[in-house]
C-alpha cells in the first residue's frame, strides 16, 4: 500500500531513515503517545511486546493509516484518535513513551505542543522523536532557508528550517542523545523532562 506520501518518502527511508526508525522505535515501553501518525510507517518497527497500550493520534487520520492499523494483529491495545498536539486531553503523567517523528515541522506552536507532550509525559518517561530540521552547513542551509517560504504554501505548512533540538531545551526537554543524518536534514534522538522546568 503506497500513497502520494509513502513515495516521495521511500528514497529518504532507504537512505537511512527507515533504520533510524527501527533503533529509536526499540526504546519504547510501557503506555505509548505517537503524535501525528502520519501514514502508519512506525506500525511495522514498534516493539509491541514491550508496549502496554499504543495510541496514535494526527489532526487528520489518513486512510494510509487506518488500512494499516486494521491489517493486522499487535500484541498490545492499538488504538486511533483525531486531535491536536495543542490540546492534548489527557491527565498529567499519563505516557510512558511518546513518539514524534517527522511531525514538528508542520505544528502551528511549537511551543504549546511540546508543552503539551511535557505536560501528558511521565516523569521518569522517554521522548523518541526524528524530525527534519535547517541543515547545519552550507549550501544545504543557504537553500533550505532560502527555499522555506514557498515549499511551506506547498506541503501543508511544512517548514525546512526549524530547530528543533533547540526548541526541546526551551521547552522543558533535556537530550539524552542525538544523531543526525543526511548531511545533518534529519535529527534522531531521545529526550527526558528537565527537572525542575517551569
Amino acid at each position: 500500500m503506497k500513497n502520494v506520501y509513502d513515495l516521495f518518502m521511500a528514497p529518504f527511508e532507504k537512505r537511512g531513515l527507515s533504520r533510524a526508525r527501527r533503533e529509536i522505535l526499540q526504546q519504547t515501553q510501557g503506555d505509548v503517545l505517537e503524535i501525528g501518525g502520519g501514514t502508519g510507517v512506525n506500525l511495522t518497527h514498534y516493539p509491541y511486546d514491550q508496549m502496554s497500550s499504543l495510541l496514535i493520534v494526527d489532526t487528520n487520520l489518513s486512510e494510509a493509516m487506518q488500512t494499516r492499523a486494521k491489517e493486522k494483529e499487535f500484541a498490545c491495545p492499538v488504538s486511533l484518535l483525531e486531535m491536536n498536539v495543542e490540546e492534548l486531553p489527557f491527565e498529567g503523567q499519563t505516557f510512558d513513551t511518546i513518539v514524534v517523528t517527522l511531525v514538528f515541522c508542520s505544528v502551528d506552536d511549537v511551543e504549546k505542543g511540546l508543552r503539551q507532550i511535557r505536560r501528558v509525559l511521565k516523569d521518569d518517561g522517554m521522548l523518541l522523536f526524528m524530525e527534519h530540521v535547517l541543515p547545519e552547513k552550507n549550501p544545504l542551509r543557504k537553500i533550505f532557508g532560502q527555499v522555506s517560504p514557498l515549499w511551506e504554501r506547498m506541503a501543508s505548512g511544512c517548514h525546512l528550517n526549524r530547530d528543533f533540538a533547540s526548541s526541546l531545551k526551551e521547552n522543558g526537554f533535556q537530550i539524552e542523545n542525538m544523531t543526525t543524518c543526511m548531511k545533518s536534514v534529519f535529527i534522531c534522538g531521545t529526550a527526558k523532562k528537565t527537572r525542575n522546568f517551569s
